[in-house]
């Protein structure tokens, strides 16, 4: 496993942390305020596991010579 994949795997593995946390949380019946709080956290960690995501895909088109509009575009829909 490369180290990209590998940081991406464990950027995975805290996002899927947060979210047994989060459920966890409701079935305590915590506040909203803070499960929303820890939902913010999990938004803002796959938007950052995506950028990540989305330009190793770039980088591996363009060494390739495999860059296409209409890959690209279906990436970022």
């Amino acid at each position: 496993m490369t180290e990209i994949r590998k940081s991406i795997s464990n950027r995975f593995a805290k996002i899927e942390g947060h979210v047994k946390s989060i459920k966890k949380m409701t079935d305590e019946e915590r506040s909203y305020e803070d499960i929303m709080l820890q939902v913010a956290a999990v938004k803002k960690a796959l938007q950052s596991a995506e950028k990540v995501i989305f330009s190793e895909q770039m980088r591996e088109m363009v060494e390739k010579g495999e860059y296409d509009q209409k890959r690209v575009d279906r990436f970022i829909k």
